[in-house]
């Protein structure tokens, strides 16, 4: 009976611990922080206090929230209160600091919202710093906003310069003479531009209305002769002028002004990279490097090797020595490695964000892509280091044949 109290009395003191886990360690001197702040994938942080949603743009009536917490350590509970902190909720976390929260909203109805974030040491952010209220509005926003993005899209794709430049606002928030140069510069680098988007949601707050948009691009490079394709998620800010929507922001990755990002562009949009940059010598370029290998020789079963951190190494009729290797024995082309995991991504290299290629989520280690599809972001973990390549132009030869590559090639 004794060794059953002790027991009982053993998993009361577990207990107890596992729900004071946050305080146990003693006190962080570390401030917790919110890095960022979406709500329904609209940037929270250039909305002051309000945000209005739009009724017609919730996907199911939800509102979504998701954030990041910096200088947190180890988080213990993220809660969420909707009404002015009367009741909280708890969020869906990650010991990274990643949380979200979705809730069902009401047409006309306001929300308070309220993020209390606690990590293992018993730290907590200052709460009423993320005050926001959150408004549903029966507005029909959708139409008006389309209507500029299409005009906007259309003066871009036909290169009128003059035409763009009536759809932004005085106020720009980058530089609008900058812009205009860049856009010039775009449309002499570029040409049989396609540019197409799809709207995600659209919020407003402080006089600005806030589009989250997916986009896909197509561009042929004047001077290299190549096309080039894109695509992911980005933001675009709007200020309304005569009961008209003018353009007053852009994040990265920029759609318009490639060359000059650093005077156009006001931020990043979260989870999304660079995207195109045009470089001052009229090429697509970025912080990758380009590879072409043509000297594979004929005869035999041979493969391209290739090594992340040296480069070309050899064409044999084996892998070994090389990080990776290139070869089409048969159809399809392939890209072999041995000492490496890797995972495939459907976009540009150049779209690809860090956190991206460093999620180990989905690497494998199979020891081959197959097939290499041009297009097609392929990602390895090797040697406690991540690297991505793009194929741009793949083995064309089989048995006998030679053997000729092209790729893009950057570390994370």
């Amino acid at each position: 009976m004794k060794k059953i109290i002790n027991i009982f009395g053993i998993l009361i003191l577990s207990a107890t611990f596992a729900n004071a886990k946050w305080w146990i360690f003693g006190k962080s001197k570390d401030d917790i922080t919110i890095k960022y702040l979406t709500i329904n994938s609209v940037s929270a942080d250039e909305s002051a206090g309000k945000i209005t949603l739009f009724k017609e743009m919730l996907q199911d009536g939800k509102i979504l929230i998701k954030g990041k917490a910096s200088g947190a350590g180890q988080i213990g509970y993220v809660k969420i209160s909707i009404d002015g902190k009367n009741t909280w909720q708890d969020a869906k976390f990650s010991e990274d600091g990643a949380f979200e929260y979705s809730f069902n909203a009401e047409q006309g109805k306001k929300y308070n919202l309220y993020i209390e974030i606690t990590n293992t040491a018993g730290k907590t952010n200052k709460v009423d710093e993320t005050a926001k209220e959150i408004i549903i509005s029966n507005e029909r926003i959708n139409e008006k906003v389309k209507e500029t993005l299409d005009s906007i899209f259309d003066a871009y794709n036909n290169e009128n310069t003059a035409k763009f430049m009536s759809y932004v606002s005085d106020n720009f928030a980058g530089d609008r003479d900058f812009l205009e140069l860049a856009i010039k510069k775009d449309f002499n680098a570029l040409s049989d531009i396609k540019l197409r988007y799809s709207i995600n949601n659209i919020a407003s707050g402080s006089g600005k209305v806030f589009v989250s948009l997916t986009y896909n691009r197509m561009v042929f490079v004047n001077k290299t002769g190549t096309s080039n394709t894109d695509n992911g998620i980005t933001e675009m800010v709007f200020e309304m002028k005569d009961d008209k929507l003018k353009l007053y922001s852009m994040k990265k990755p920029l759609l318009f002004g490639l060359s000059d990002a650093d005077n156009v562009a006001t931020g990043e949009t979260i989870g999304s990279g660079a995207g195109l940059v045009l470089t001052n010598t009229g090429e697509i370029g970025g912080s990758y490097e380009t590879v072409t290998i043509n000297q594979c020789a004929t005869g035999g079963y041979n493969v391209i090797k290739y090594s992340f951190n040296i480069g070309f190494v050899a064409c044999d009729t084996s892998g070994g020595g090389s990080d990776i290797w290139f070869y089409n024995f048969t159809s399809p082309d392939k890209i072999g490695y041995s000492s490496a995991m890797h995972k495939e991504v459907n976009k540009s290299l150049s779209s690809v964000t860090e956190q991206e290629a460093k999620d180990l989520s989905g690497y494998v280690s199979l020891g081959n892509v197959d097939p290499a599809v041009i297009g097609k972001t392929y990602l390895f973990y090797i040697n406690n280091e991540f690297w991505g390549i793009e194929p741009i132009s793949l083995p064309f030869a089989t048995y006998g044949g030679t053997l000729k590559v092209s790729f893009k090639v950057k570390k994370f």
